[in-house]
């Protein structure tokens, strides 16, 4: 039986778990901090929430639909007050699927209040793909090929039928038929389930081709990348500038926590970061998406919104067709890819090139939306939530609800625990659009201990929205970057805690970095671009 680094694994060793636990404890990053308070009565705290809520949603398509215009834009026609291109929308769902990484928490609930530490977070704290690799080849088999090392791929769904290289995920055989991953939320969309098939398609290419069959090797190394990613890549476009620099460092550096503090135990998931500040991303969810040169389109693209007919220039999100809706109409999840709705990253990352003719004038990649305290209409009546009285449809209503059940503390005060400087009440419901601003001086009127006790996920996205949208502000920057930051470093398997000063040695377009324009591009058999061509790269 071999034993060295390339051969056969003595069997049962992959499916030797990374650490004594497979799952922690959700928690608390200010302990010291109380609960906001958001009205004398739970029903005043409930009715204060929900009327915040309704100040978040964008309002749009009523607008639209009533002066007969298209609810969203072309490809190739930009959206210069509503979008952030300093953050392409590729990163809205590397964020959604980080998330899926190291936070799953099925217990918690809205018509009671949670004790953050009795929670059960049902995902490894720790960046290490558990989403993508389940619990190992051994304890879920399922999840890879007969030869115990490769992930199991779906149905080519490629555009380019020659190519048989943007798959689907791998499928049971039901009449709906269910994806085979290790987490089902990222099956949900049919962008993040297309991102966790380009994980699937990165270990089997670095088990190929870097790693010599090893698949523990691979896996390290896979691990290591998405890693640096986080820290390199994705955290310095969501961050400010001065943010990412005083708590990550940079390339090469080591991070300095002042907040997050496993006390000597194991890493766990602060209730601050889950419940609010990473919750960032909704703000960044654009209403439509285009997927490739072919597919840029909903069929029918005239869809029902709020009893009216909405006509999309792009894919909706979702919509509200009835269930099963036509398997063209949108980006819902929980079903098989349709062929051709591949997807080509060069709509989604930087410095890809697309895979065919686009229009002339095309904004690719396609733009996040701000990071404000607004989100788009679609996000107002989610599809699942078709049975819950109609404030519990709002996504808005949600977070907020679920901050409170779980006694965050303000916005306020963790600004003054960060030592930042606090936002006023006159700051914090200000807004530059006239209607919103009336809306929330309103809102501030009848229930005034929001202007003092302002909900910690809104107070974040409104930090944000003085950024002009372009990135969170100090107290969203904090905590984000702290906690996935502790999370490397109390992982003894990261690259962080076993080698400190490693940099990437996966093809790049800049040497020693790697980003997940360098993924697509590595894991497609793509090489990097030539050195004057990468300057922009990362």
């Amino acid at each position: 039986m071999a034993s060295s680094r390339h051969g056969s694994a003595v069997r049962g060793l992959l499916g030797v778990p990374q650490s004594s636990i497979r799952d922690a404890r959700f928690g608390r990053m200010f302990r010291n901090l109380p609960p906001a308070v958001f009205g004398a009565r739970d029903d005043q705290a409930r009715a204060a929430l929900i009327a915040l809520a309704e100040t978040m949603v964008q309002g749009e398509f009523d607008t639209k639909i009533a002066d007969g215009e298209p609810v969203d834009v072309a490809l190739d026609v930009p959206e210069p007050e509503d979008e952030n291109p300093a953050i392409p929308a590729g990163y809205t769902y590397l964020g959604q699927f980080i998330d899926h990484d190291i936070t799953f928490d099925p217990v918690s609930s809205l018509d009671r209040f949670n004790d953050p530490d009795a929670l059960q977070d049902f995902r490894t704290p720790r960046l290490d793909l558990d989403s993508v690799y389940g619990s190992g080849p051994d304890d879920q088999p399922f999840l890879y090929e007969e030869d115990g090392k490769h992930l199991l791929l779906g149905e080519d769904k490629d555009f380019d039928k020659s190519r048989n290289d943007r798959p689907d995920l791998p499928r049971n055989t039901a009449v709906v038929r269910r994806a085979l991953i290790g987490d089902k939320r990222n099956d949900e969309n049919l962008i993040v389930s297309q991102l966790h098939s380009l994980f699937l398609r990165f270990h089997n290419r670095v088990l190929d081709t870097e790693a010599d069959g090893d698949f523990l090797e691979a896996q390290r190394i896979v691990r290591w990348h998405y890693q640096w990613i986080v820290l390199h890549d994705f955290l310095p476009r969501i961050l400010g500038a001065e943010t990412y620099e005083e708590i990550i460092g940079g390339q090469g550096e080591f991070p300095d926590l002042a907040v997050y503090d496993s006390k000597g135990r194991y890493a766990y998931m602060p209730v601050e970061f889950a419940v609010a500040a990473y919750r960032y991303g909704h703000s960044q969810v654009r209403p439509s998406y285009s997927l490739n040169h072919i597919v840029t389109g909903a069929q029918p693209n005239v869809q029902p919104f709020h009893g009216k007919d909405a006509t999309f220039n792009r894919i909706p999100i979702f919509s509200l067709m009835g269930d099963p809706s036509p398997p063209l109409a949108n980006l819902n999840g929980f079903r098989e890819l349709p062929d051709f709705w591949s997807i080509d990253w060069a709509f989604f990352y930087p410095d890809l090139e697309p895979d065919g003719e686009v229009p002339a004038g095309a904004v690719l990649p396609q733009p996040s939306y701000k990071l404000d305290t607004v989100l788009v209409d679609p996000l107002e009546s989610l599809p699942d939530h078709q049975t819950l009285p109609k404030e519990l449809r709002s996504l808005a209503v949600l977070n907020l609800l679920r901050g409170w059940r779980m006694d965050l503390p303000s916005g306020q005060s963790v600004a003054r625990r960060l030592s930042v400087p606090e936002l006023s009440t006159e700051e914090l419901f200000d807004n530059e659009d006239p209607a919103r601003k009336t809306a929330r001086a309103k809102v501030l009127a009848d229930h005034p201990a929001l202007g003092t006790n302002t909900p910690l996920w809104f107070y974040i996205l409104r930090e944000a929205e003085l950024t002009d949208g372009v990135h969170l502000g100090p107290v969203g920057g904090t905590i984000i970057a702290e906690v996935l930051a502790g999370l490397m470093i109390e992982d003894r398997h990261s690259f962080l805690a076993q080698w400190p000063t490693w940099r990437p040695t996966l093809p790049s377009a800049i040497p020693d970095h790697f980003t997940m324009s360098d993924l697509v591009r590595f894991t497609e058999g793509k090489p990097p671009p030539a050195p004057a061509a990468a300057a922009s790269a990362g």
